[in-house]
């Protein structure tokens, strides 16, 4: 199952941008909005969502919607 579309907005709606501006390989330090806090925000969210728990080693790691829509699908 591809979850890119459905973490595509998920992540807008959080940094509270329109979803066609979400460059979904644009790392989170270029994105406007995207702070460590908010990512803190946007993790959660998705594991809430997805209810699936990042691991701790990876979430360095999850810093665009293409890095976190392929982690969600190896998670799930």
């Amino acid at each position: 199952m591809n979850y890119l579309n459905e973490v595509k907005e998920i992540v807008a709606g959080i940094l509270q941008i329109p979803v066609e501006q979400l460059d979904v390989k644009a790392n989170m330090n270029d994105v406007e909005n995207w702070d460590s806090l908010r990512n803190l925000v946007i993790l959660s969210t998705l594991e809430e969502h997805f209810e699936i728990q990042f691991p701790d080693d990876d979430i360095f790691d999850l810093t665009n919607v293409q890095a976190l829509a392929d982690e969600i699908e190896k998670l799930k």
